[in-house]
């Protein structure tokens, strides 16, 4: 065969193993292969036709293809965001020292990080800045919520309306507020508002007895500052007041568990077993865990 001959017939190869191969494929992968059968006469297209073959008997082409899962959109997706746009728990991986303070600036000048993890993780960030407006920011945050407590306490401590329920609830979620911010206040102070806050549950309790967070707030306060003895009385009235909910035991459990009480948490724990109640995935859980003739028998 002559030259001529030779290079048709391999432009024919060619552009039969383009049509026949890679129109499902993508661009760079498809301009790859077009360029190796192309430039490699006729060994090219060996070349190809054994790295499909290869391909098809190890079954090497089922991997994931990164390239076309761009264009897939899974069924399960909320809110679609721009491809500019990051979760700001995510900016600590970006590298781009400044994209990633670019992120945390603006976010926490805008004041729209409401995730208190998220800003302690910018609090010990490398980034000076990025850790400069991280405290400004909680720092605001607590002289705010610090001027609210104070304004509201005024009222309260007043006693001009002690049986204003309303009042005395947004003064409770307050507090609450106050004291999730424990890592922020110091020790005195801490446990001041912690007390109060205590005292506050009690004597909401006691005027809306029909509450169950009441009681189950105060005893989780109550064993958080050790108080086992006023815990035990407290889950006594819970059980007392509401004694077809699973929360009567499961304080029990809670306090018993604390207090190191081995014989009395596992006394409660065959009353939950024996209960005609539906147990939650909690109470079923904690049964599993706690429950030693389940171990013995197990």
């Amino acid at each position: 065969m002559d030259f001529y001959t030779l290079a048709f017939l391999h432009v024919a190869l060619t552009a039969l193993y383009v049509l026949g191969n890679l129109w499902r494929k993508p661009r760079l992968h498809a301009a790859t292969e077009i360029m190796i059968v192309l430039g490699i006469p006729f060994f090219g297209i060996i070349l190809m036709l054994s790295y499909r073959l290869c391909c098809y008997v190890f079954k090497l082409g089922e991997g994931r293809q990164p390239e076309f899962e761009r264009e897939k959109t899974a069924f399960f997706r909320g809110v679609q965001l721009n491809e500019d746009i990051i979760p700001l728990n995510d900016a600590f991986l970006v590298e781009d020292v400044q994209k990633k303070r670019h992120y945390f600036t603006d976010a926490i000048k805008q004041a729209v990080v409401d995730n208190e993890k998220i800003l302690q993780m910018a609090m010990h960030d490398r980034d000076r800045e990025v850790a400069y407006y991280a405290v400004a920011l909680l720092t605001a945050r607590m002289e705010k919520l610090e001027n609210e407590l104070f304004s509201r306490e005024s009222s309260v401590i007043s006693g001009e309306n002690p049986e204003n329920v309303p009042q005395l609830e947004e003064y409770a979620q307050l507090l609450k507020n106050y004291l999730e911010q424990k890592k922020f206040i110091d020790h005195v102070t801490y446990h001041k508002k912690q007390g109060d806050y205590i005292g506050l549950l009690d004597y909401l309790k006691q005027m809306c007895p029909e509450k169950i967070e009441y009681y189950t707030e105060e005893i989780r306060q109550l064993l958080e500052t050790e108080n086992y003895v006023t815990a035990e009385l407290v889950c006594a009235e819970l059980q007392e007041h509401f004694p077809q909910r699973e929360e009567s035991y499961m304080m029990y459990i809670r306090l018993y568990q604390s207090w190191r009480k081995p014989k009395q948490l596992q006394a409660k724990i065959r009353e939950l077993k024996a209960s005609p109640l539906e147990l939650s995935q909690e109470a079923l859980q904690a049964i599993r865990f706690w429950d030693k003739e389940a171990v013995k028998h197990g």
